[in-house]
């Protein structure tokens, strides 16, 4: 059987810095299927919002969730050129 309540200290995280850590993910993976949700319909606009809303839920879903960071890691393995794009944009903006 496993025992869910101890998860906290195996990972060095326990009491209350434990629970604002779970609180924050909680928080962060709300607001990333909330904008992940907001850019569907924005995608139909004339105006480009909907792609940088959905690309910023993607990130923020994958910085929050271990399940997610991997399922986002995966597929971009999958897809040699998008990496290659992505990995171009993350190194533009931290050359230093």
């Amino acid at each position: 059987m496993k025992d869910t309540s101890n998860r906290g200290a195996r990972n060095g995280v326990n009491g209350v810095t434990g629970v604002l850590v779970m609180v924050l993910r909680a928080i962060a993976v709300t607001l990333a299927i909330f904008l992940l949700a907001l850019s569907i319909p924005l995608f139909f606009l004339p105006i480009p919002l909907g792609l940088p809303l959905a690309i910023t839920g993607l990130l923020l879903l994958a910085v929050s969730s271990k399940r997610a960071h991997t399922f986002i890691t995966n597929w971009l393995k999958r897809h040699p050129g998008v990496w290659k794009r992505t990995k171009h944009i993350f190194d533009h903006f931290h050359r230093d």
